[in-house]
């Protein structure tokens, strides 16, 4: 059997082990903030925008509207310890991404709540947006609530920060879901943001409000307990074959893809033909195994790709 490679998902010969059909990588932020503005209603200070908070245990959503001025919150994760994991799994530039998802959990997760820290707004539900940034050159900083520094990223650095190439991924509706609660935010798979994490390096996101209503706090790395904000990315091999020869009275491709997935299985006897034939469908098991047995083949030579 030749292997051939176009802009379908071709069977190709994989030498060595193959992993199971799916892989996930969770990944805890390495550096978060929320920037502020400030507000006469906040006793702090009316006008916060050049101080940092990047110590602090929470991180922070709200709109300009709220008592206490707008919040947004940008936070960093490093995916070389992912892309090194696919890489040994799959082998490297052998898988592709199937999964993002943002994982935030708060210890102030009950609407109406006014968390411990005047600073912060109540607990309530809205939309919020996530945006991918491509600019990673950050510094969290070591300020507090209590005691805010100017030595990281804050509210006045955001026209820094927002320089092109950036893009919205998503909007999404916060409902309070009470204490220490994991809430996943699944994320599209655009260009930019997959190619940014199979870079293998930072890749930052900046949340903020979307309407009047949403006062959303979540923990940052710093207050840790299990509530640290964490990345989940889920990788599968390119489609493949590992074997392929006489078995049973008939020709068996065996080969890995995606888990509970259907594959068209075609075949020709010329390579330079456009003119594929199905000859039949194989379904990946829960493990992402493919087994297909072609009855009518003979010896006469016969080239088989997997389709979707």
């Amino acid at each position: 059997m030749n292997s051939l490679r176009n802009n379908l998902v071709i069977v190709s010969l994989c030498l060595g082990r193959i992993a199971g059909a799916q892989v996930t990588n969770s990944s805890m932020t390495t550096a978060d903030a929320f920037l502020c503005t400030g507000s006469t209603n906040y006793d702090g200070g009316a006008d916060l925008t050049g101080l940092n908070f990047g110590a602090a245990g929470t991180l922070v959503v709200a709109p300009a509207s709220s008592a206490n001025g707008e919040f947004q919150s940008v936070i960093k994760f490093n995916l070389a310890d992912g892309v090194a994991q696919f890489n040994s799994a799959y082998g490297s530039n052998n898988w592709t991404i199937t999964g993002v998802t943002l994982d935030l959990t708060s210890n102030y997760g009950v609407g109406g709540v006014q968390p411990n820290n005047p600073i912060f707004p109540v607990i309530s539900g809205g939309q919020f947006v996530i945006e991918w940034l491509s600019d990673d050159d950050w510094l969290e900083g070591t300020g507090t609530p209590n005691l805010p520094t100017t030595d990281g990223v804050c509210h006045n650095s955001l026209p820094a920060l927002l320089v092109p190439p950036r893009e919205i991924l998503c909007t999404n509706t916060y409902s309070p879901p009470g204490n220490n609660v994991h809430v996943f935010w699944p994320l599209p798979l655009t260009t930019n943001l997959v190619s940014d994490i199979c870079g293998g390096g930072d890749v930052t996101f900046r949340v903020y409000a979307a309407d009047n209503q949403v006062g959303y706090l979540f923990n940052s790395y710093k207050y840790g307990r299990g509530n640290e904000p964490l990345i989940h990315v889920v990788a599968t091999p390119l489609l493949k074959t590992f074997s392929a020869g006489f078995a049973n009275g008939g020709f068996r491709l065996a080969g890995i893809g995606n888990n509970n997935t259907t594959y068209q299985i075609q075949a020709s006897t010329n390579l330079a033909t456009t003119n594929w034939l199905t000859i039949g469908t194989a379904t990946a098991d829960g493990n992402g195994n493919i087994l297909f047995d072609d009855v009518s083949a003979t010896n006469a030579q016969c080239f088989y790709r997997f389709s979707q």
